[in-house]
Parts: structure tokens; sequence; C-alpha cells
């Protein structure tokens, strides 16, 4: 099949839709004989082999998924592990099922990995329709292609441990992997390089080309789709990186806060096996059950404690301003506006330019509040034309209060605040 500029954003707008940024994205499609398969780097040109396109390459869903494996690298994050063959094979593992399972009709179930890959051992891992039901490896294939329900979520740090256990009494022979895999300074450094705002564009067409999918008449794991969606999740705009930082619990909007709690389980696969169940495997005995020590995500709900300038000089930008903080809407379900006073208002309101405000201005009433409401956290919007007393200020610092102050009008500093945490422009928190 014929590569090019054209083929290669058909296929992606076929399988991602026709205003795909991805497609967009793709600017470059060049022929280079010392990559294995092909790479894609952050200026969006895709290099390819010709030989193995030549070869393995016969209709545009294997085209499909040559490309789309790339760029799902990035976004599950996997340069942050070791460059070892398991962990490569764990991260394309996760990779070609997603493209399989969840792009079906885009890859016609995995055609180019079905083609490429054997359907037993360790290779099978790598491709849908594998016979690995004598294999020792039977259990974690049915978490990557299962269609049932029943199992914990798995992510590529577990798969990664789970195969360096499975395979520690055995001679690996090597196995060939499509796309880019070698730290030696081109593809995969360029890959890992990919900044948070191209992660972010990504992430958002990810996400609208899959909106509505799961369920158990998707025709495939609900858990397999969530483990992509959570993937997708990790790549927010540089605002709500920053936003993410200062979470407060003494104020609840729709922000969630994720983290893991330890616990032990059983497991028919060895994620984080006891010693017992180490010393049965050297032995040669495969036990039935695992005994694992694993972490559970779960969520917490937080909010942002947001105070908004309305004194007199900021009228000129609050249209600006509210704009900013309109993207927020469903995140942040009030915020505080203060001049001389401080008034808790609804971010609808706010849209609506329903705005209380004395004119004046001072952050006294802002120490006050956070006082009043015990905040450990807060994000101060202002000019910075205004004054702290220092009793209230010495009381702030007691309490150690991490503020982030965001200045418009120019100005470029706020030392009533800078004293409590960072202060940055207007323009610095704008996607």
């Amino acid at each position: 099949m014929k590569i090019n500029l054209e083929t290669v954003r058909e296929v992606l707008k076929d399988a991602l839709g026709f205003d795909s940024f991805v497609a967009g994205f793709i600017t470059e499609v060049v022929e280079d004989a010392a990559i294995p398969t092909a790479s894609i780097n952050i200026e969006g040109r895709l290099s390819y082999n010709p030989g193995f396109v030549e070869k393995h390459i016969t209709c545009k869903e294997d085209l499909f998924s040559l490309v789309f494996h790339e760029l799902l690298h990035p976004m599950f994050g996997h340069f942050i592990y070791e460059n070892g063959e398991l962990e490569n094979i764990a991260a394309d593992a996760i990779i070609n099922a997603v493209i399989s399972e969840v792009y079906s009709e885009a890859s016609r179930n995995g055609n180019l990995f079905r083609k490429f890959y054997p359907d037993r051992g360790l290779p099978g891992l790598l491709r849908p329709m594998s016979e690995m039901s004598r294999s020792k490896y039977s259990k974690v294939y049915e978490r990557l292609y299962s269609q049932s329900d029943e199992h914990d979520s798995f992510t590529t740090g577990e798969l990664i441990q789970t195969l360096k256990i499975l395979t520690q009494s055995e001679r690996l022979s090597t196995v060939v992997l499509i796309g880019s895999h070698s730290h030696d300074g081109n593809a995969a450094s360029q890959e890992a390089a990919f900044p948070n705002e191209l992660l972010s564009r990504i992430a958002e067409d990810l996400k609208r080309s899959v909106a509505g999918r799961g369920g158990k008449y998707a025709g495939f794991s609900s858990e397999l789709l969530d483990l992509f969606m959570e993937a997708l999740k990790t790549h927010l705009s540089i605002k709500k990186v920053l936003l993410q930082k200062f979470l407060t619990k003494r104020k609840l909007d729709r922000f969630r806060e994720y983290f893991r709690v330890q616990r032990v389980g059983v497991s028919p696969i060895p994620l984080y096996p006891s010693k017992r169940d180490l010393v049965l495997l050297a032995s040669g005995f495969y036990p039935g059950y695992f005994h694992n020590h694993t972490s559970k995500p779960t969520t917490e709900e937080k909010g942002l404690a947001i105070y908004l300038d309305v004194s007199g000089s900021v009228n000129e930008y609050l249209p600006q301003i509210i704009g900013v903080l309109s993207k927020l809407k469903n995140s942040v379900t009030s915020l505080f506006l203060f001049s001389n006073i401080v008034v808790e208002t609804t971010m609808q309101d706010l849209i609506k330019g329903k705005i209380r405000t004395s004119y004046g201005t001072d952050f006294n009433c802002i120490a006050n509040s956070i006082i009043e409401r015990r905040f450990e956290k807060a994000i101060i919007i202002t000019d910075g034309y205004a004054d702290m007393s220092e009793e209230l200020a010495k009381q702030l610092k007691a309490m150690g209060l991490v503020t982030l102050t965001i200045l418009f009008d120019g100005t470029t500093t706020c030392e009533d605040f800078a004293k409590f945490g960072d202060v940055v422009n207007l323009s610095d928190v704008c996607e």
C-alpha cells in the first residue's frame, strides 16, 4: 500500500472524525530505512520503513493501526518506564488491545497485529484472537481481551511486574515490536518530550472519538475503555494542571482528586505476590491464586477557593477574565468576588454578569474570609492594586496558607500575596 500525507490524513479522519486534530497534526510523511517500522516526532513528521510497509501494510486498517500505535505511546506515558524488553512488550500489549478492541472497525480487529505476531507464547499477548488457553499467560491475556467486567483495572506497571514474575525462569527470545522503542536519541526521546499542550489537544480528540462507547453491548470489556480514558485524562491543559495544585477539602466543587489506596487481595495472576507465592513459582509450581498487595484507584471531591477582584479599576478586564473562568463552569460551582467586601456567588451568575461590588478594594477582606473559612489554599485574581494589614498577613502565614495570584492589567508583582505563593500573569493560565 502506498503511504503519503493525504492517505494518512484520510485514514485518521475516517476513524476519528472529519475535523480531527490528530489528522491535521501529521504534517509530513517520509521514508526512512534506518528505522525498523515507524515513528512520529513532535513536529508531526511520520517516518516509516518502506520495506516494512511494503510487506505488512496491505490495507487502510493496517495503516491506521501503525500510525495510531505510535500516537498512543505518549498518551499512555509509557516512556516513564525502563526501556527493557518486558517493559516494551507490556506497553505494546495494552496499546494493541486498545486499538484492536476500542477501535475495532478502524483496525479491522487488529488485523496488522494478527498478521505480524504468532498466536502463542509471550508474543501472543500482542494481538487479539491468540490461542492462550493452556499458556501461563492465559490469565494476563484474559485481562486484556476478556469481555467480562468482573476484573479490577489493570495498569501498564502491573502488567510489567506480572511479566517479570512469569518469565523469571525462562530465557526470552527477542520479540520484534512495531513502532519506536529505542532511547538512543531519536524517535522515542522525541515522543517522550511531547509538550503538555500537544498531548492535551490529542487527548481531547481521542476522547471525542470514543464518546458514548462502552457498556456490555460494546463488544469489549469496559475496563479496557476505562484504562484508555484514564490515560487520556492525565493530559490536562496547563491551566488545569496549575489549578489542580490548589484544590482544598474545605470547599466542594466538582473537581476530583485521584489517588490510590493499598489493599491485599487474591488474583489468578501475580501482580505483587507474597514471598510464599514466589517460592512456589521458583520451584516450578504455579499457584491457582496469588496473594497480592495491590492498590486501588479512588477519588475525593475537592474544590477551588477562587477570589476574583471586582473593584472599579478592573471593569474593563472582567469580560476577558469571565471568559477564562467560564471554561471551568463544569468543575467550579461557586467563587468569591471581592472589593472592600467578599461575596460568594455561583459560576452561572458570574457568567451572566451578575456582580456585587463596593467599587473600592483591599486585601483585608480576602484575608478575613480565608481565616473564617480556614482555607489552606486559595487563588486570587486581581490587578494587584490593594494592600493587606501586617496583622492579617501574620495570621495567614501562621495558618500555612498557599496561594496562586493571577495578575492582569500589565502588573507583574503583588508583594502582599507573593509571600504565600506564586504570582503569574493571566496569559500564563489561559489555554
